[in-house]
């Protein structure tokens, strides 16, 4: 009887001891339910890999916005198209027309894994880059050679540029790589004025591309600082006039209709492109 009594006590302690174990893994296994494992890069593939697709003509919309933003405003001036020949002229635009192509996909992508439609529109650029007077000009084409490495380096998480550097290197890059060089080619030298007037186009690159390459929290958080500083630059060299009221009201109506996600994710970069068309236009 001893023995037997033994054995269920055995048993009971055994039991005893099991339990808070079993019941500490359920524990941590409810607590992780639904989570995404930490993987690393991988991560922020898949959060980019579950937000909506982009609208079907959000590619040929954004190249076509982006290529007016470097060129209608030299265009307005009136005095690009008396200096500016056609001959001069073709190999910049279709540099031009190919760059924002392959820059379209990029967002298409999230800045994510690029396709194939990247690579070739970034080799068109190339073949335009080596195979027409760009070549000639030495400082030209080592600028148009530095846009089109960042873009090559951007989508690789090794490389670490998804984040305020690389943002801040893409929004420098569209800024001063085609404008300057159009400014260039034109009267071959660039003034201080055109200069300090490119700072528009960089502070307002700065904001609306920043939901674009940094699609989550993240990004949000830095638009914040972006927009404040597109603010002060407007104000400060605009004053308290219409064109910096107006680029203000553009400002926010932007950030609100990013912060409507996920509802807003397929027709951000359309809307991007349009804000920072007008922002460039009303400065």
């Amino acid at each position: 009887m001893s023995d037997e009594y033994s054995d269920k006590e055995k048993m009971a302690l055994d039991a005893l001891l099991k339990k808070p174990t079993e019941t500490g893994h359920d524990f941590f296994k409810r607590s992780k339910k639904g989570s995404v494992p930490d993987t690393g890069n991988t991560g922020t593939s898949r959060v980019n890999a579950s937000l909506p697709a982009v609208y079907p003509y959000t590619v040929p919309g954004f190249t076509v916005l982006l290529v007016a933003i470097w060129w209608l405003k030299p265009l307005l001036t009136g005095r690009l198209a008396n200096v500016f020949s056609f001959e001069q002229a073709w190999p910049l635009l279709a540099y031009s027309l190919f760059t924002s192509l392959a820059l379209a996909f990029l967002v298409a992508n999230r800045f994510q894994r690029p396709t194939w439609h990247f690579y070739v529109s970034l080799i068109a650029s190339l073949l335009v880059l080596f195979s027409s007077s760009l070549r000639t000009r030495f400082e030209v084409m080592l600028l148009l050679l530095l846009f089109l490495l960042v873009l090559t380096l951007l989508p690789f998480p090794s490389v670490q540029l998804q984040n305020v550097i690389g943002i801040t290197a893409l929004s420098a890059l569209i800024t001063f790589a085609v404008p300057v060089c159009i400014t260039f080619l034109a009267y071959n030298y660039v003034d201080q004025d055109f200069l300090k007037n490119s700072w528009h186009l960089f502070y307002g690159s700065l904001f609306y591309f920043t939901p674009l390459f940094l699609p989550k929290a993240k990004g949000r958080l830095l638009s914040l600082f972006t927009g404040s500083a597109l603010l002060i630059h407007a104000f400060y060299t605009t004053g308290f006039g219409l064109p910096a009221v107006a680029t203000t009201i553009l400002v926010l109506a932007t950030f609100i209709f990013s912060c409507m996600r996920p509802q807003t994710y397929r027709y951000q970069p359309l809307v991007a492109l349009c804000g920072l068309l007008l922002t460039v236009l009303f400065l």
